[in-house]
């Protein structure tokens, strides 16, 4: 995501807003291995990052820096648990692989491969006092995105957005699917907003090795969905949450129209210059002239 990001835009939006300090973001599951969604927001120092790990192999290849907290916590509902400790380390998961789902897609039978099994007392939001106010939580773990849901209630009824990895058929063992996060999140406040992408996979093995395994990739199977403190009952956000929404909304998930719905609430409320406003939603991409372009 993030194609559309406009360091000047942003500027300008938070410019507008003058929120009281950094947009905060939460990453659980804060493996290096996939480009996040807020890197340029933190590329232009305009958003503080607290991440965690468990594997100590991704725990390793994060860089602290002056907008960086990096923690070797496996994160979870506080409850004991077992982190399975796969050969691929973006797929470590509390819960077991499931043989099913390996010998169905017939393609993840190497990197789902349980390594080592190690015994850990997972760490729940809320429990953390260092911890502090959030906007963003940022999660992917493979599966205990319910689990950290149930240890964070506190902080995930004041943060603004979620972007959840989200599952369509389960690769583990009792893994929660989209519907249990969507369920979980809605008793928070929160809606599913959109999916940044969903990656569907083609069927293997036998006579479908004669076909074309990206024109017949039709099985859903998992991809990043947005879930956020819904905009149906706006009076009971808080000015400090609308500006936030409005920066993530802009330079994380590309919903400008959610942008300018916060704004539209901040000047009915007398809390941002309409004239201002103006400026910021004048340098916002026409994106259907864009996609108008492209299709020729």
């Amino acid at each position: 995501m993030s194609r559309r990001f406009d360091r000047k835009r942003i500027e300008t939006l938070v410019g507008v807003l003058s929120p009281a300090r950094l947009t905060r973001i939460v990453d659980v599951g804060a493996n290096p291995v996939n480009a996040s969604p807020y890197r340029k927001l933190l590329a232009a120092g305009l958003c503080d990052v607290w991440g965690f790990e468990p594997d100590a192999r991704s725990f390793a290849e994060l860089t602290q820096t002056a907008h960086e907290t990096y923690l070797n916590h496996a994160v979870g509902d506080g409850s004991r648990g077992t982190l399975h400790l796969t050969r691929g380390p973006a797929l470590t998961s509390l819960f077991r692989p499931d043989p099913a789902a390996v010998a169905l897609f017939q393609r993840f039978g190497d990197v789902l491969e349980v390594e080592r099994e190690l015994e850990v007392e997972t760490r729940a939001l809320d429990a953390m006092e260092e911890l502090p106010e959030f906007d963003l939580l940022k999660i992917d773990v493979q599966g205990a995105e319910v689990m950290v849901y149930e240890g964070a209630r506190g902080h995930l009824d004041r943060a603004v957005a979620v972007i959840s990895e989200v599952g369509f058929v389960p690769l583990y063992e009792g893994q929660p699917l989209l519907d249990a996060q969507m369920v979980a999140l809605r008793a928070r406040g929160m809606d599913l907003h959109k999916f940044m992408f969903a990656k569907p996979v083609a069927l293997r093995g036998g006579l479908a090795g004669k076909l074309d395994q990206r024109a017949h990739a039709n099985q859903l199977l998992d991809g990043d969905a947005v879930f956020l403190r819904s905009l149906r009952s706006p009076e009971a956000m808080t000015d400090e949450q609308l500006k936030h929404m409005a920066i993530l909304a802009d330079a994380v998930f590309e919903s400008h129209d959610v942008a300018v719905r916060c704004l539209d609430l901040l000047i009915a409320r007398g809390v941002v210059d309409r004239r201002a406003a103006k400026a910021y939603v004048g340098q916002v991409p026409d994106l259907a002239g864009a996609a108008k372009a492209a299709g020729g």
